[in-house]
């Protein structure tokens, strides 16, 4: 009688089954940590030239990002008003710099008494950083003041007028900036003035690290009826303002400096109006734009 083949017991095929399913699992699992390693990697822009891409790439996303939420917040601050406006910022963290305007083309911004930073640059680049005590009295007078007779001293007598304040505002690449013979209607734009904000309040391959300290120091102490604008919102700000009532622009008022949030979020910002009935409207304008501006940029680092 032929016997059966003997049936293997269920002990004995389980192992085999078992190591079947075991390794498909394993390579899975090892393609998951895989990727998630390399996800790391790009976020922290570790590892290879392309990772070290992909981290640029996400840099500029949510650079871009917060473009959106500015242009949202400064159009939400502009409805229901009237006045022209140029606005600009510069985030260190994101590398970009941000922009609107709100005007006629071809509409002029006249930078009333901002124009004393330019002013204040030309002075050290002419004397090397080095001013005596006469130029450190009028530069003092100048900034923390906002002293129009010591303005016109340095521009006519020490700086070489017109020419000379255009040389220097060429050399930062501010392009779309005319110096006039009378110093305060110099028309900029809002963008120009954040490159000239960018070589004092950071690198700079211009002024030297004690030229941008120097005017620092005298911004950082305006006096304190002059401490509104850009400083809305700010826990710490060095600034210099303008204003001026002129012609059919009625009020000009303006705003520049670099502010530092509760959080340590800085970044340099430029305002630029005018069209006000009053300066009063003016300045709660900037002051409105400067909060908006100081909750998006605090928000995007929390």
């Amino acid at each position: 009688m032929t016997q059966r083949p003997q049936r293997q017991s269920r002990s004995e095929v389980r192992p085999r089954h078992r190591s079947h399913r075991f390794y498909p699992r394993l390579f899975s699992f090892l393609f998951i940590l895989a990727a998630v390693v390399m996800i790391i990697a790009m976020v922290n822009g570790n590892g290879s030239n392309n990772n070290g891409q992909s981290g640029d790439a996400l840099k500029q996303l949510l650079g871009d990002r917060l473009g959106d939420r500015l242009q949202q917040a400064w159009q939400k601050q502009l409805n229901g008003t009237e006045q022209n406006v140029s606005i600009a910022i510069y985030s260190p963290t994101t590398g970009q710099a941000y922009r609107l305007t709100r005007a006629s083309h071809g509409h002029k911004f006249h930078t009333a008494s901002t124009v004393k930073v330019g002013v204040m640059t030309a002075l050290l680049l002419d004397n090397n950083g080095q001013l005596n005590d006469t130029e450190n009295e009028l530069a003092q007078a100048m900034i923390e003041n906002s002293d129009n007779g010591a303005t016109s001293t340095l521009f006519e007598d020490y700086i070489g007028g017109k020419s000379g304040l255009q040389k220097v505002y060429d050399q930062v690449g501010m392009d779309h900036t005319t110096v006039s013979s009378e110093w305060g209607l110099t028309t900029t734009t809002a963008a120009d003035q954040v490159k000239l904000l960018n070589n004092i309040f950071y690198k700079s391959s211009l002024l030297s690290a004690d030229e941008r300290q120097q005017i620092y120091s005298l911004m950082d102490n305006v006096e304190e009826d002059q401490s509104w604008g850009t400083s809305a919102g700010a826990a710490s700000y060095q600034l210099k303002n303008g204003w001026l009532d002129y012609g059919s622009d009625q009020w000009i008022v303006n705003s520049i400096g670099h502010v530092t949030l509760k959080n340590g979020t800085d970044y340099t910002i430029a305002v630029y109006t005018d069209g006000s009935s009053t300066m009063q409207d003016g300045e709660t304008l900037i002051e409105n734009l400067a909060k908006a501006t100081a909750k998006v940029m605090k928000d995007a680092k929390d």
